[in-house]
């Protein structure tokens, strides 16, 4: 698949790391295969896009890599344990793939991570919000202008709604 974006569409500038799945059961309810595609889509294949598409942004020092992770990615949720595993790996992999762009001196190769809270994409249909004023379910559009934002300002962390960082800074 890399190969056929490399020649239908060229260089790629940036790259968006954008996979999720969620089986949305209990860790002892979630048969092992189901844990293991959420581990091979929610993680694994980021090791397979940065592989595919990273070295030509290293080799002209310039680019962006945008991962998509989750607040479950800083938090860990009940129900969620799979895919919170998966986006805490998502964090840990752009936390390390940054420190080794930055160990290269990549300097023009720019990173952001990006940890919301729900969007309404149907992956989670049916999850209600306990405090729709400070944790409100996300629209895709606001998400889509809030990373293109990011890239355009070289913003390291978003995410989304502003109270996550509060969270965030609570788990240390």
């Amino acid at each position: 698949m890399a190969e056929r974006v490399k020649t239908e569409v060229g260089k790629v500038d940036i790259l968006i790391n954008n996979a999720g799945i969620v089986t949305g059961k209990k860790i002892f309810d979630c048969p092992d295969e189901l844990m293991e595609l959420t581990m091979a889509v929610n993680t694994h294949a980021l090791f397979y896009t940065a592989k595919a598409f990273v070295p030509a942004m290293i080799q002209e020092n310039h680019g962006h890599i945008v991962t998509i992770a989750s607040i479950a990615g800083k938090a860990g949720v009940s129900g969620l344990v799979d895919y919170c595993a998966s986006k805490h790996g998502a964090v840990g992999f752009h936390e390390s793939l940054t420190a080794e762009l930055d160990a290269r001196g990549s300097t023009g190769v720019k990173t952001t991570v990006v940890c919301p809270y729900y969007i309404d994409t149907g992956m989670f249909e049916g999850v209600q919000t306990k405090s729709p004023t400070l944790l409100p379910i996300l629209q895709p559009n606001y998400v889509v202008d809030c990373i293109m934002e990011a890239v355009l300002t070289d913003k390291e962390l978003i995410s989304m709604p502003r109270f996550n960082y509060f969270v965030m800074f609570a788990m240390g």
